[in-house]
């Protein structure tokens, strides 16, 4: 029977569109094993894939139709060949050369006559490694699904190569298909829950704002509208820009610690401060923090369900020009603040309020406001999670894994992060409009990366440095009373 469409999977489904696909994935560089050509490993992974077939939700297509329930189709004599591509670098091949691939490649939209997913194993590096670029739509998964079915079909040692992502087995849907009065009922509850998670927002919102006024010195919340206007925040183009850096996990775990925060905060703080730094080389440094929007898996352990299930924090970064020390504890402050409000929300009310923050900024928009109103967030800055240790497909070892996220209006820049083994790896998309080269962007987060890290090393040395002890000093004893 047809599976139905979930509210947000059919909201991501909306914002599909030339300028600005709902393309989400990753672009994986693996190492082939000693004497194996890129060429060679590259056909093997192509040949293997191609023979592999698609399950749920990689064997459907959206049918939205004009009276009734929208689904998803299973279909049948699915063209692998279209599916699985394998391409091959241009000398030098280099990886400015990948990234402006992997750009031209995410910005062409899914083709919904097909199962939305696609595949390209790209060689030709001059680095001899073999990349592997896929993209689905992110009405079929959300980040932390796809890192657990992307990277869980990867070995933690060498060995044959495995099913792919794309045909594993099903996950069991939470969504099932009900007949024509029990799908009439089913819409009435979700309009009930929708309904009751407004009326809830609502008052934490009011509260928040009456708490804030009260005591204005309270680290700040969530803030959705309260980021300035920047170059991230004009429409979206057709075209992307993508760059990727790498920062080792420990190191930023300590600073943390240092500082008594999370490495999430840590990861904040970098992309802040980089992006700060890039507005200001441009003569656009910001009056005011900017606002990232942060997704929250709302998944529980194990659930791998084909859709997505993610709400979203509106976190306030930190004021212009702070010290790379002062911007991390005002991040946070800020997250710590953020955070407790959203686990005050139950779960509906998570779910929607992005739903509705976003629903507010359209409606401006729609009506010709968005000059008098601020942009309801700046940046997305997402940390999808991560896995220990080494993986390999087959015989290579991955080397590097860059999350490729999507945008849309009214957010042109979107930061991934995913952690795997030893280091953290960010992949940034942006549109090119506005950022015609996203690898400055990268540049000035390592820049900021190192400047915390240096702030770190001070902080440490004044925290294990022991208390001057002052010297004592005799009592003066007066003439009169001496013996």
């Amino acid at each position: 029977m047809a599976r139905p469409i979930p509210l947000l999977d059919l909201v991501f489904l909306g914002v599909d569109r030339d300028q600005t696909p709902a393309n989400v994935g990753v672009v994986m560089l693996f190492d082939p094993p000693p004497g194996r050509s890129s060429r060679a490993a590259a056909q093997r992974i192509v040949r293997a894939f191609r023979a592999a077939q698609p399950t749920l939700p990689f064997d459907c297509v959206p049918v939205l139709p004009a009276l009734g329930r929208p689904h998803w189709r299973a279909v049948t004599g699915i063209d692998m060949r279209y599916h699985v591509r394998q391409q091959r670098l241009a000398a030098p091949g280099d990886r400015q050369q990948l990234f402006e691939v992997i750009a031209g490649l995410h910005q062409e939209r899914l083709d919904r006559t097909r199962p939305l997913f696609r595949l390209h194993v790209i060689d030709g590096l001059d680095s001899g490694q073999v990349a592997i670029y896929l993209k689905s739509h992110h009405a079929s998964w959300d980040g932390r699904s796809a890192l657990a079915r992307i990277f869980g079909t990867l070995a933690n040692e060498p060995g044959p190569l495995r099913t792919p992502f794309f045909a594993l087995p099903p996950q069991p849907s939470q969504h099932a298909p009900q007949g024509e009065s029990g799908g009439i009922a089913d819409g009435a509850r979700l309009l009930l829950t929708h309904a009751l998670a407004t009326g809830e927002l609502l008052s934490a919102l009011a509260n928040r704002r009456s708490r804030t006024r009260d005591e204005p010195d309270v680290p700040a919340g969530n803030q959705p509208f309260g980021g300035p206007q920047t170059r991230f925040n004009q429409p979206v183009a057709a075209e992307r820009s993508f760059a990727a850096f790498s920062l080792p996990v420990d190191a930023m775990r300590r600073v943390a610690q240092i500082f008594g925060g999370k490495v999430n905060d840590v990861l904040l703080a970098v992309v802040d401060g980089g992006v700060e730094r890039y507005l200001a080389a441009l003569g656009e440094r910001p009056r005011q923090p900017l606002v990232a929007m942060c997704p929250v898996s709302m998944r529980d352990e194990g659930d791998l369900e084909a859709t997505t299930k993610v709400a979203t924090m509106f976190v306030p970064m930190a004021r212009p020009r702070s010290g790379a020390a002062r911007r991390l504890q005002q991040i946070i402050a800020n997250s710590g603040a953020a955070k407790q409000e959203f686990r005050a929300l139950s779960k509906a009310a998570a779910l929607d309020y992005a739903l509705i923050a976003f629903g507010a900024w359209f409606a401006s928009h729609t009506l010709g406001m968005e000059a008098i109103t601020r942009p309801v967030v700046n940046l997305v800055i997402s940390n999808v999670g991560g896995l220990p240790g080494e993986r390999y497909l087959g015989e290579l070892r991955l080397a590097g894994a860059y999350p490729v996220s999507m945008i849309a209006d009214p957010v042109g820049l979107n930061v991934s992060a995913v952690s795997l083994g030893e280091r953290m790896d960010f992949g940034i998309v942006a549109n090119r409009a506005a950022v015609p080269d996203a690898a400055e962007i990268a540049r000035h987060c390592v820049a900021a990366w190192t400047l915390l890290r240096k702030a770190a090393d001070r902080q440490d040395l004044v925290l294990r440095k022991p208390p001057l002890r002052k010297p004592s000093r005799k009592r003066r004893i007066p003439p009169s009373q001496r013996s």
